[in-house]
């Protein structure tokens, strides 16, 4: 993992999503550099997900990918990381990841 650069908190206010999100609880994986980590989608949108986090040091603007059995993997960068929690925006394709929400919805 990269060194940790401060914490910082999500915008607090309106929301500036691009997409709307769905609420979810589904356990997952976050690839840090090589180190795979446990986690929870906690909400997910095409353009990003918010996620719980089991361990783990993490900083706005690193680069990780997100793997949700039956979705595939997701590459992004952490938008915002505040205690256990981050938020990831996808830096693949829209329709990407809306078909792996599709494949959420249908086998998740």
């Amino acid at each position: 993992m990269s060194p940790a650069s401060p914490k910082t908190s999500p915008p607090s206010g309106a929301d500036h999503r691009g997409s709307a999100r769905r609420d979810v609880l589904v356990p997952a994986k976050l690839l840090c550099g090589e180190l795979w980590a446990a986690c929870e989608v906690v909400n997910v949108s095409v353009g990003g997900a918010r996620l719980r986090v089991e361990c783990g040091d993490y900083a706005p603007g690193q680069e990780l990918c997100l793997e949700i059995e039956f979705c595939g993997r997701l590459p992004g960068k952490a938008v915002w990381v505040r205690g256990d929690e981050l938020g990831l925006t996808f830096s693949c394709d829209p329709a990407v990841t809306a078909e792996a929400l599709i494949a959420l919805a249908t086998y998740g």
